[in-house]
């Protein structure tokens, strides 16, 4: 949590000037910026909160309506901000005494020099409030002298994190991520993101990652979106799933309806996505389409990505996990092929296809590597790439055809089970790989697993 000094600094100050009518918060409020005195002709908002999840913040907005007070939304980086904008110096006593009475202890005081930006309305779940977290801001005019990662339990100075840098207070954003006790030991306690804020002008933008060498993200840990929420210029209306975890930069949807206007031959594919740098979704397959999955032959609705050829009884369902991998995040993708019958199956093969692109660049290249080919965006700064990790890695089931090729009028959904590992630029690109020739025993299974992740180019 923010410490509360610089707010008693300031109402102290006020007290003891001439001229200055100084204003009381109501008691057990943190008030995190500056109190105005009450002849001040600016105008001032007040945040309630900010919130990774769309939904939490349309929670709040609802409590805050109910009772009468005319909140709004505002976007900052990937968090929802909750304020309540055009308030008269005057009057902030009596706004800050509803905004209590609504169970929230701890907002932010600014000056109000922009207006509010509407975000689409959305259900509100039957769930309960949930805690307001304004720490997990770093404030407007701090300074961000550095980004570190920590491991869980792993600990540091603050005069080590804060190298350079004249230290005289230090406080966590996140006291259950991030812990910084009095004698400056910075701790890294829960996976996540936060800081730790450094003379209360600065500070270091901290990820927490977990200490083993292999992590399998719970789904505690993993964000649902609701229908609705904006994801940079778009919105998620159309989709069915969208799940990521907060220190991620990676997300999968399923597309269950086979809707979207680019996806050629869609079939309820798995769309994979990435964050950059500037905090926008990058869709990595041509309006949203996702990978187009094939069966034995015949391309399949992957409803909620599982699919059985009623041929030979043999079902393929895609499982999208998060993992933390010798400190890398991946999106792993396994694939499950089980034998429903007594009888053994031969020849069976799978595989899937999509048509690529990233940050809108329909034309981005794909580069063969040694562990399978990574899509390029030149645009996007910094350069981001989208790794796919099929032929070797740890984990890795090694594909058996990897294509690389231009995506051809939708011809590339005819080219899964081909093998073409050239790299490919200056056209309309796509990608496919497949395994073949699997054997099946009576009611047996066999995992197939590849990963995706995202990089910046110079890393």
């Amino acid at each position: 949590m923010f410490r509360s000094s610089i707010a008693s600094v300031l109402l102290f100050f006020a007290c003891f000037v001439p001229g200055v009518q100084a204003q009381q918060a109501p008691q057990d409020m943190t008030i995190i910026g500056r109190i105005p005195s009450a002849g001040s002709a600016r105008l001032y908002r007040i945040q309630v909160g900010a919130f990774r999840r769309t939904q939490n913040a349309e929670q709040v907005h609802a409590a805050l309506t109910r009772l009468s007070l005319n909140s709004a939304y505002e976007q900052y980086l990937d968090f929802t901000r909750v304020i309540i904008g055009g308030i008269a110096a005057g009057d902030i006593p009596l706004y800050l005494e509803r905004v209590r009475s609504a169970g929230f202890t701890e907002v932010i005081i600014r000056e109000d020099s922009a207006p509010a930006a509407a975000l689409p309305s959305a259900a509100l779940p039957s769930a309960a409030l949930l805690p307001v977290n304004t720490a997990a801001l770093p404030p407007q005019a701090a300074r961000e002298i550095g980004y570190r990662i920590l491991k869980t339990g792993e600990t540091k100075s603050i005069a080590d994190l804060a190298a350079g840098h004249r230290v005289e207070s230090w406080s966590s954003s996140t006291p259950s991520t991030i812990s910084a006790d009095a004698g400056g030991t910075v701790t890294g306690l829960g996976i996540g993101s936060g800081f730790v804020k450094i003379n209360e002008t600065e500070y270091i933008s901290i990820v927490v990652v977990p200490a083993e060498n292999f992590y399998v993200v719970p789904d505690s840990q993993i964000t649902v979106l609701p229908s609705g929420s904006r994801t940079g210029s778009y919105t998620t209306d159309s989709l069915t799933e969208y799940r990521t975890e907060p220190t991620f930069r990676l997300a999968y949807r399923f597309n269950n309806r086979g809707e979207h206007r680019g996806a050629s031959g869609s079939n309820g594919g798995i769309d994979i996505l990435g964050r950059g740098a500037d905090y926008r979704w990058l869709w990595t397959s041509y309006e949203q389409g996702g990978w187009f999955y094939d069966l034995n032959g015949v391309q399949r609705s992957m409803v909620n990505g599982y699919q059985k050829d009623e041929r030979n009884g043999v079902e393929l369902t895609v499982r999208p996990e998060f993992v933390y991998d010798e400190g890398v995040a991946y999106l792993q993708i396994r694939h499950l092929l089980h034998n429903t019958t007594n009888a053994v199956v031969r020849g069976q093969r799978f595989g899937a296809s999509a048509d690529v692109m990233i940050n809108e660049n329909d034309h981005a290249p794909l580069v063969h590597t040694s562990y399978g080919a990574y899509m390029a965006d030149s645009r996007t700064r910094p350069t981001l790439e989208l790794m796919f990790i099929g032929e070797s890695g740890r984990g890795i089931s090694p594909v058996d055809t990897l294509w690389l090729g231009e995506w051809g009028s939708g011809t590339h959904l005819s080219y899964i089970y081909r093998d073409q590992r050239a790299n490919i630029s200056g056209e309309d690109s796509a990608i496919g790989f497949s395994y073949q020739n699997i054997d099946l025993g009576a009611n047996e299974t066999k995992e197939f697993i590849i990963r995706f992740t995202l990089a910046q180019t110079e890393n």
